[in-house]
């Protein structure tokens, strides 16, 4: 017996999506991602579906890629992701051995942007220096450091653990950003280092009880939370 192909499974879904349509063509290819990602799109000429999905996927059971396409088709046409479908796909996408390919994935085929810690009008390196002593007992591993390429408006700043980077957002590199909110952010972000992500059933736990803990005894962090709050960033 034939084994289903891709374009078999993308058109079994669309019958159950939508019984009553004649399929269009499907045309699915699978690509070198950096994250664990897909996409589908409707081309009116010549009436064809086409999607690209990561190649992580190739080795996912088929039930979790016929989760994946009804997620896409489902999207596409505008109606919502069937519950099964959706747990399934994410207790996948949660289980040790894919969030490993993930990373080693951003890893090898990404590239991380950033400036160099030395800002305009503050260094991140002589910070997290100073930071460590005080808090970590000097003992924290340094990943890199540095600035965003561009002021974002919500995101204060993140750490990258495929390429080990903290990046926090050049908004702040401003000589009107009171010291406590900074130095909050980026204390933030090396507890991120010190507490990497907990896998728990099939979630992810990007603060854990014990990065909390140790977040609110953050000196002053009530006062830069209402600081960070009070900010307009992305000028």
């Amino acid at each position: 017996m034939r084994s289903e192909t891709p374009e078999d499974l993308f058109r079994r879904v669309f019958h159950r999506l939508k019984p009553d349509s004649i399929p269009p063509a499907f045309d699915v290819s699978f690509r070198p991602y950096a994250k664990l990602r897909s996409n589908v799109r409707y081309d009116p000429e010549p009436k064809c579906i086409r999607a690209n999905l990561s190649d992580l996927l190739l080795d996912a059971p088929p039930a979790v890629l016929e989760a994946v396409v009804t997620k896409l088709l489902s999207k596409l046409y505008g109606r919502p992701v069937p519950g099964d479908a959706a747990e399934l796909y994410r207790r996948w996408l949660n289980t040790p051995l894919v969030q490993q390919r993930m990373l080693d994935a951003r890893r090898s085929r990404g590239r991380k942007r950033l400036l160099s810690p030395v800002g305009q009008a503050h260094d991140l390196d002589k910070l997290f220096d100073q930071l460590n002593g005080r808090h970590f007992g000097g003992v924290l591993r340094k990943p890199r450091l540095g600035w965003s390429p561009h002021a974002a408006r919500k995101q204060l700043g993140h750490y990258d653990p495929a390429h080990d980077a903290i990046v926090i957002n050049r908004a702040l590199d401003r000589q009107d950003v009171h010291p406590l909110a900074l130095e909050y952010v980026l204390f933030h972000e090396m507890l991120h280092v010190k507490h990497p992500v907990r896998i728990q059933g099939n979630r992810r736990c990007v603060h854990t009880p014990e990065f909390l803990a140790e977040e609110r005894r953050f000196p002053g962090y009530d006062e830069a939370r209402r600081i960070l709050r009070s900010m307009r960033l992305g000028r």
